[in-house]
């Protein structure tokens, strides 16, 4: 209890020494809450995209997909029979069917490479929340409008009320066209779809595709979290007693790029975390090193009065994990405060351009975690509180003549 009264003296008569060490900590702790709430924000990102534009919660695709060749041969046929299916069984799932083609669209001299989407804009509204994404124009609700990326109609320089003919293949692997017209234009969240695609009716594109009835794939969500693997197995049985057996149900942790992504970032965000950890524990360690050394006299005078080395050395404990716990909650704050507006207005990211085509979206929301909050805390007081022992032990050794002369 005395050593504590001294050490809360301390604290209190070498204010601006104190004021270093709770800044030094503080900064140190703000950021580690910061990175790792934008890095687990980036996390969650990319597996909405995954869910909303590349896989879905679960995938209901024909077994003999190749992404590798054209898959346009390779569809789920008598799609909507499925989509019956699915609703009767589960009837909170969204879903999501798709038929994607390449494409290429002239204009004067230029081609240029592009992806379509055909959907069912019913559908989608809820699905994408497509009323949010849209910038420019409206929503398709006739035959052979269009809803483009952004990008893609400044890229191509279209207008609201121009037209284009996309050319691709059809299923047989035949040329055909079809003209649109582009009545709305969205900035999605997924780069590629921005930069690269367009949405079109699902009603126009396969009777061009010569693929009536048929779509690539059928994306699901609202899936039970973390229950992906057994609801893809429960459908998969589903499919097999309704003799459905050359379509299959895969969780997005099979067949989702998004997971693929998520799992290599998971290992370089976890040595930028270690990193970052060994940084701001440096900052931590050089100031309370700082602090400790130059009080060498006032160890020599405390040692003259009577006090043990352990005496000193728990002193200087006390002193540091207050300081540290001092630090550690105003950095904590300071990141809360600035997480919790982010994590609602977000980080844009759209001023990277094409850079953000590939994983993540336009907008970064950052994400509290209170076990990473807590981590961070004492992590950031432990190292403060720790490494106090080092130089105050070597001290403590000092001869009171000899801590008395240091300067």
């Amino acid at each position: 209890m005395k050593l504590a009264k001294i050490a809360f003296r301390n604290i209190k008569r070498n204010k601006k020494r104190s004021i270093l060490s709770i800044i030094a900590t503080a900064i140190a702790t703000f950021s580690m809450v910061f990175m790792f709430g934008y890095i687990e924000g980036m996390k969650v990102d990319m597996r909405d995209i995954s869910f909303n534009y590349d896989s879905g919660e679960v995938l209901i695709r024909n077994r003999d997909f190749d992404d590798k060749i054209s898959s346009l041969d390779r569809a789920v046929d008598g799609y909507k029979s499925v989509i019956t299916l699915i609703e009767r069984n589960y009837p909170d799932f969204l879903i999501s069917p798709r038929l994607r083609f390449p494409s290429q669209i002239i204009k004067g001299e230029r081609t240029f490479m592009s992806f379509g989407i055909a959907v069912d804009f019913a559908r989608e509204v809820e699905y994408l929340d497509l009323k949010e994404k849209l910038v420019e124009g409206r929503i398709p609700i006739k035959s052979r409008e269009v809803l483009m990326g952004v990008g893609l109609a400044e890229e191509l320089e279209l207008s609201l009320g121009d037209k284009f003919t996309p050319i691709t293949m059809t299923r047989k692997g035949a040329s055909s066209g079809i003209t649109f017209e582009l009545v709305g234009k969205a900035k999605f969240s997924s780069g590629a779809y921005t930069n690269k695609s367009f949405l079109a009716p699902l009603d126009d594109v396969p009777m061009i595709l010569r693929m009536e009835g048929a779509v690539s794939e059928i994306l699901l969500k609202n899936v039970t979290e973390d229950d992906w693997e057994s609801k893809a197995k429960d459908i998969n049985n589903l499919l097999e007693q309704n003799g459905l057996n050359t379509l299959e149900a895969l969780p997005w942790t099979v067949v989702g790029l998004g997971y693929a992504m998520l799992e290599m970032a998971d290992i370089s965000y976890s040595i930028m975390a270690i990193f970052f950890f060994a940084l701001s524990s440096t900052v931590i360690a050089n100031t309370m090193l700082m602090v400790v050394f130059e009080r060498r006299k006032e160890i020599g005078t405390i040692t003259a009065m009577g006090m043990t080395g352990g005496e000193v050395i728990r002193l200087f404990f006390i002193e540091a994990l207050y300081l540290g716990v001092l630090g550690a909650t105003l950095g904590s704050l300071l990141g809360v405060i600035l997480i919790i507006p982010l994590s609602i207005y977000g980080i844009d990211l759209s001023s990277f351009g094409s850079t953000v085509d590939f994983g993540i979206s336009w907008m970064i929301y950052p994400q509290l975690r209170l076990k990473t909050l807590f981590l961070v805390f004492f992590y950031s007081v432990f190292v403060a509180s720790f490494i106090s022992f080092f130089p105050s032990r070597s001290a403590s050794k000092v001869d009171p003549v000899e801590a008395l002369r240091a300067e």
